[in-house]
């Protein structure tokens, strides 16, 4: 009997993880090149995700997986090595060895049907492929990469390297935003429930969003985005629910610096005793004038985790994302929920190390959690700074439970939000949480920004919500009456203009602007300028004076004049296309650019990205998206730019989970490529 049981324990492993038939995938493409992929099992559908998105990006996807493989270097040359050395330093790939036993058949399954779309459309598409030795990928190759990107999203890149340059720094705070909404039907006119999915990512590049649809005889079926690489969506909306995610900002990494002893080279002190560094070596190849070199780099492990040295001394990091595998797979069993008790139960896992989401359902529940996974301090110390590196007591090993997180079911406000602003703002201010309830250790932001407290006086005047009022909300490009920058940019607003004769005109025009970040705005135009001028700056009235003086002269020496419309100054291009765009940083639908070239005119690059509205009502939930360009990164495709226009223009596409439908309105239906 044992031997029979054992014999149809390793037929089903081997039926699981089986050779993959193209045949038996379906890439359903849409009038805007959007992919539906359909087939009976989530694994095969895997296999379609990788061989479609390879299709439309595989440049970028192949960026990701050269970073799994400890390749960044040999393709990218310095900055490539960097990447590599980072992987190394947070020891994705020990972590990747120890913990792969952990992950579930059903992910593992999901993982190799990806690996396999990807490795054959790599046979395929010889030409495409970028390095002839990154292929065929492996599970340890995803898994490394996985590891890594969420390393990165929680931070330790940016300290890594600010160790690395010799700055002084404490724990990092970045992120330009992202917005989620979610109005329950007690809100709405139509008594439907409303999510807004508005995630500012970077428009390309390996942070950028890839819109697909997932269906599978399974249970999956669902439309929403993912990063390239992943075989799972992020976030986005099934049949049943949907949620967004905005990036949140507690506590998530830890800083020490050693104690190093005086005269016994790489050892230091730890709870009165004398412990020796663990040294080792990030084995690198950089590609200098086209010619792989072999270096190494070393760095070392202490009881506080990877260590590196630099002028100041010797300084370890200890954060989350890199002490197991199970995000990526906690993502997947999130898209196979049904309702808001199971999605609890999958998301209370605590394997996303961070991560606002907001939630909404057919059932017309609410909710959101400022999920992340935050150890349990010592309260006696500051943790928002550098620590010492010497006590047992700054050694933290085991961390706050789900249910000590902030978190909202079904507020009886009828809506809930977050715009990277403090969780203790989420819904109407008599049903928000209290920070004070909350340890000061898990350090959850308590300030908000344009964007949160603009939404927060819209909602405060709203009665009742029609879809159209959700959509102009979520459009909005209106700063609130007290900017709330980290420069103080309001005592430009205070200063009187007679007083200032040289720039009168600047004031004038910059007081009497309505506030909104309108394309042909002039007011918007002379405030972008001012907002670059102003970064980083301490402000008080002298320096006011001089950023405006400083504004006023760049308009004036470009194109002759101060009034200049924030169309002269911004637009969102790609390839040969280009048009003008509203908005600036932190209004609700954001505009970030960088540098086109000398002057001041620059194009988008981050701000308003994949954006899914989704109305949770009778049946299938109604859905409309837009991206910032188009399905396709490649400038031969006609999805290269097709959604432009309408996405400068504030125009959503109509969007289905319906297959009846899909199959209907195709423009395209086909296998993965066969041999």
């Amino acid at each position: 009997m044992k031997n029979i049981l054992l014999l149809l324990c390793l037929l089903n492993s081997f039926l699981v993880f089986a050779q993959i038939s193209p045949d038996k995938i379906d890439i359903v493409r849409d009038k805007w090149g959007v992919a539906h992929i359909y087939a009976e099992k989530d694994a095969e559908v895997a296999y379609g995700l990788a061989w479609a998105h390879a299709e439309d990006d595989f440049k970028t996807i192949q960026s990701t997986l050269l970073a799994g493989k400890l390749m960044a270097g040999r393709q990218f040359g310095k900055d490539g090595a960097g990447i590599d050395f980072f992987t190394q330093f947070i020891g994705a790939p020990d972590v990747v060895k120890e913990k792969k036993d952990e992950l579930s058949p059903e992910f593992l399954a999901l993982l190799d049907g990806y690996i396999q779309g990807i490795n054959s459309y790599a046979h395929h598409h010889k030409k495409e492929v970028l390095h002839r030795k990154l292929f065929p990928v492996t599970e340890d190759d995803m898994l490394t990469a996985f590891v890594l990107s969420l390393s990165a999203m929680s931070g330790a890149d940016k300290v890594l390297g600010d160790i690395v340059a010799n700055k002084s720094f404490n724990n990092p705070y970045v992120g330009i935003g992202s917005n989620g909404i979610a109005i329950s039907k007690s809100k709405t006119t139509s008594g439907e429930s409303f999510l807004a999915v508005n995630s500012h990512q970077p428009f390309e590049g390996p942070a950028s969003w890839y819109e697909v649809h997932l269906s599978s005889e399974e249970g999956w079926n669902m439309l929403g985005s993912l990063f390239p690489g992943s075989p799972t969506i992020f976030h986005g909306v099934n049949e049943d629910l949907g949620w967004a995610h905005t990036v949140n900002h507690p506590d998530k990494m830890d800083i020490y610096q050693l104690r190093m002893h005086p005269d016994k080279k790489e050892h230091y002190y730890f709870d009165g005793e004398i412990l020796a560094l663990e040294k080792r070596k990030a084995k690198l190849k950089v590609k200098i004038l086209g010619i792989p070199i072999p270096i190494s780099k070393t760095y070392y492990e202490s009881v506080y985790g990877p260590t590196l040295k630099n002028d100041h001394g010797f300084f370890a990091l200890t954060f989350a994302a890199n002490q197991d595998l199970k995000a990526i797979q906690q993502w997947y069993e999130m898209t196979k929920t049904k309702n808001l008790e199971q999605f609890k139960s999958v998301v209370s896992q605590l394997y996303l190390p961070d991560f606002n989401i907001v939630y909404a359902d057919k059932d017309h529940h609410i909710y959101y959690v400022s999920n992340a996974k935050l150890p349990v301090r010592n309260q006696a110390y500051n943790w928002r700074n550098v620590l010492p590196g010497d006590t047992s007591a700054t050694l933290w090993s085991k961390y706050h439970s789900f249910e000590e997180l902030p978190q909202y079911t079904d507020p009886k406000a009828g809506y809930l939000f977050n715009m990277n602003n403090t969780p203790f703002n989420a819904t109407a201010y008599d049903d928000n949480l209290d920070s004070l309830d909350f340890p000061q250790e898990m350090g959850f932001s308590i300030t908000d920004n344009n964007r949160s407290i603009r939404f927060q006086n819209l909602m405060s005047k709203e009665e009742k919500l029609s879809y159209e009022d959700f959509k102009r909300l979520k459009f909005d490009i209106q700063y609130p009456d007290e900017f709330q920058f980290k420069e103080n940019v309001n005592i430009v607003f205070e200063l009187k203009p007679e007083n200032y004769p040289e720039i009168q005109k600047s004031l004038e025009i910059l007081q009497e602007w309505d506030r909104r970040a309108e394309k042909e705005s002039i007011g918007a135009g002379l405030m972008k300028v001012l907002i670059s001028n102003a970064k980083g700056k301490e402000i008080d009235r002298a320096t006011a004076v001089e950023i405006v003086k400083k504004s006023q002269a760049q308009l004036i020496d470009e194109f002759g004049t101060i009034e200049v419309p924030l169309s002269k100054l911004q637009v969102h291009k790609r390839g040969k296309k280009e048009m003008a765009i509203d908005g600036l940083p932190d209004v609700i639908a954001p505009m970030y650019t960088i540098k086109m070239g000398v002057g001041l005119k620059e194009k988008t690059y981050v701000g308003e990205s994949y954006i899914l509205l989704a109305r949770f009502g009778e049946g299938l939930p109604k859905l409309e998206s837009i991206m910032p360009y188009g399905a396709s990164s490649k400038p031969e495709s006609p999805h290269y730019t097709d959604q432009m226009e309408m996405f400068v223009n504030k125009e959503l596409k109509p969007m289905t989970l319906d297959k009846e439908e899909i199959y209907k309105n195709a423009a395209k239906v086909y296998h993965p490529q066969v041999e």
